[in-house]
């Protein structure tokens, strides 16, 4: 039976996620920190490793660049609640197999876990290469024109502030959330590739695989966003295995589209 090491700082949903593993079958246990990881690392031979990122000694990045030169086989699975792009790529780089943001379900880490220890596949960071120039499409959204958007349920989407706003309430969009939406209303109602997106929005270019996990945690902060507007938690669409999609239905003829 395959051994997996929880590296996390939170008490409840280490021992949380500890007795989910121990309930599937797993060989299982639970360390509080990146010391502590690697003390056991270096004790036990583990198959993989849940750990989160942000933690009061050793962060999770600098545990993964330990353990990377150390235990290359060890497979890795990101579990955060803080998240980035950054911090996304360079874990792919170092040959992560999944990057997961919390909140998530136990069926999808035990799903991704399930995934981690089948696949003996070489790095997924294979041909990850940084764009010098970023070559933005032409449609009027991404050059900073026409970015306002009305809908007919009085639902505001204005790109250039970077807001939504919905009665009295006020979204903030990050940059690159704005840029993704952007995007995605600049191709209203088709499916934009992963690999594309993540070209488009950040410079970088990858494969489908590595793409698709480096979107991930990025639209799911931004569908909890969306979620308190009416419709928004349909608005984007995760098409499987190619990209994403927005629809809006109530779209009325305004400056963006």
């Amino acid at each position: 039976m395959p051994r997996i090491l929880i590296v996390d700082d939170e008490d409840a949903a280490r021992v949380t996620l500890l007795r989910i593993l121990q309930l599937e079958g797993f060989d299982a246990d639970g360390v509080e920190n990146g010391a502590a990881a690697l003390q056991a690392l270096a004790r036990l031979n583990y198959d993989l490793m849940l750990l989160d990122l942000r933690m009061p000694d050793l962060s999770g990045i600098q545990v993964l660049e330990e353990t990377a030169v150390k235990y290359p086989r060890l497979k890795v699975i990101i579990l955060t609640a803080h998240g980035s792009f950054e911090s996304a790529v360079h874990a792919l780089r170092l040959k992560v197999a999944d990057y997961l943001l919390k909140p998530v379900s136990p069926e999808v880490i035990l799903n991704s876990i399930r995934k981690a220890l089948l696949d003996d596949e070489a790095s997924p960071s294979r041909g990850l290469v940084l764009e010098q120039r970023v070559e933005y499409q032409t449609n009027s959204v991404l050059k900073g024109e026409n970015t306002l958007l009305r809908l007919s349920n009085g639902v505001q989407i204005d790109l250039m502030r970077r807001i939504i706003t919905w009665n009295e309430e006020t979204i903030h969009l990050t940059p690159n959330e704005g840029k993704l939406l952007g995007v995605l209303l600049a191709n209203h109602a088709l499916v934009m590739r992963h690999q594309e997106l993540v070209r488009i929005v950040y410079g970088y270019r990858l494969g489908a695989e590595e793409a698709a996990k480096i979107l991930r945690p990025v639209f799911s902060r931004l569908n909890r966003k969306l979620a308190g507007l009416p419709g928004g938690d349909q608005w984007i669409r995760n098409v499987r295995g190619s990209g994403y999609m927005l629809e809006i239905e109530e779209r009325e003829s305004g400056a963006l589209g």
